[in-house]
């Protein structure tokens, strides 16, 4: 498939409505938060500061560094510190729905969650074991080709192995309007797959993840799950 079709769905995808951020898919579209109009330098969190909010309020679930035990509970180590920032301002916010969550993040400040984030982007993300390599295979094809003719890749805005969380270069410019994508490399892949099935749902909101979500089938879903999650 050549990158003119690629990229005309993509614009398609984009304007076509719906929320202005990958990173802010719940939130409301003008919506400032601490991040906002911000660059990535002078947003910068406290890494020390968020450490303590780490220990605190995040370690018993996502662990200390940032590597989750539970396969259902994300990793937050090594992730986009923007990224990671606006998901749990929408948490806070009530644009991203979790009991959990909302109660956690309701007592901390802005510049907290922006702390916190900072902290979890500068670990160390550990991969898990591939389980099967058959199926990683077919979703290293998906990840990287799509799963049909127009269909855009995961790498596109996710980016490649060297580009955890990066955009393509040919996507750079369009990618600035949209926000950060989060980075998958090395994400727990049953996390992955309970994700990309609330995204088919509609249960999480997002423009493009759902339109790309409800393409695949479960045994795609579950291919590029156990394909990212075995990357450094």
């Amino acid at each position: 498939m050549g990158k003119a079709p690629l990229i005309s769905l993509w614009l398609a995808i984009f304007l076509s409505g719906g929320g202005y951020l990958v990173a802010v898919a719940q939130t409301p579209s003008g919506s400032a938060g601490w991040w906002g109009g911000r660059s990535r330098a002078a947003a910068e969190g406290n890494p020390e500061h968020g450490k303590r909010v780490a220990e605190s309020k995040c370690a018993a679930c996502h662990s200390s560094d940032g590597n989750s035990a539970d396969p259902k509970i994300p990793k937050l180590a090594g992730q986009n510190p923007a990224y990671l920032y606006w998901q749990l301002w929408a948490f806070k916010t009530g644009a991203r729905r979790s009991d959990i969550m909302s109660g956690i993040v309701a007592t901390l400040s802005d510049s907290d969650l922006a702390d916190a984030a900072s902290f979890y982007s500068r670990q160390g993300v550990r991969p898990d074991p591939i389980k099967d390599q058959r199926l990683a295979a077919i979703g290293e094809r998906i990840y990287f080709s799509g799963v049909g003719q127009g269909t855009p890749s995961c790498a596109m805005c996710h980016g490649s192995r060297r580009q955890a969380g990066r955009p393509v270069m040919g996507m750079m410019p369009m990618m600035g309007m949209m926000g950060n994508a989060p980075g998958l490399n090395g994400q727990h892949a049953d996390y992955i797959v309970d994700q990309l099935k609330r995204f088919s749902s509609g249960e999480r909101q997002g423009m493009m993840m759902g339109r790309i979500a409800v393409m695949l089938n479960d045994t795609n879903k579950r291919a590029v799950a156990e394909y990212l999650s075995g990357l450094h």
